[in-house]
């Protein structure tokens, strides 16, 4: 009697193989951005754009007023590596504007240790593109292939400019990621 029922249970079980289940039939909500309206949105909307950079994890400062104008929030410095291993390369992000309207973010990379330099960019790389996916914002692909070739480049994306630059530092150089509000024809 019970190679019987083990016999049935198997048949059974195996009678539903190839089956889609209904769980697969039903329809898998697709992840959102949390910005719908591009870089528009996020430099038109300081204080809620800092918020969510701060809830990715870039631990910026209070967006907080300037003595020679505007507003700033910078970022505490990210190591880009293996911070025991010295020097370190580094990432730092500024943002900046006024109260209401983000103009400049401005995301760079120390790099101080060559050796450490093609670790360094890939983290810096995936760093850069934490807001940019999260946020749905276009540019991703024109920023990787900038930062991974360390190329200066500009460019327009819809909503905003962007720049990619290389500089001599103490000891290395830096790479310098900027995103610039576009503005308007009619307010230039």
């Amino acid at each position: 009697m019970t190679k019987a029922a083990v016999l049935l249970a198997l048949v059974a079980m195996l009678a539903g193989c190839g089956q889609p289940s209904r769980e697969a039939e039903k329809p898998r909500p697709t992840p959102s951005p949390f910005v719908s309206g591009g870089w528009a949105t996020v430099f038109g909307d300081a204080p809620k754009a800092i918020e969510l950079l701060n809830s990715m994890g870039f631990r910026l400062s209070d967006y907080a007023p300037t003595p020679a104008g505007g507003h700033v929030a910078e970022a505490m410095t990210t190591p880009m590596g293996d911070p025991s291993v010295k020097p370190v390369n580094t990432a730092h992000l500024t943002v900046n504007g006024d109260a209401q309207r983000i103009e400049r973010m401005v995301f760079s990379l120390d790099i101080v240790n060559r050796d450490a330099s093609p670790f360094a960019k890939e983290q810096f790389s995936r760093w850069v593109d934490r807001p940019l996916a999260s946020l749905g914002l276009p540019g991703r692909d024109e920023v990787k292939r900038g930062i991974m070739t360390e190329s200066p480049a500009t460019g327009t994306l819809p909503g905003a400019g962007y720049q990619i630059t290389r500089e001599k530092i103490d000891g290395g150089r830096r790479l310098v990621v900027t995103f610039t509000r576009s503005v308007p024809a009619e307010r230039r």
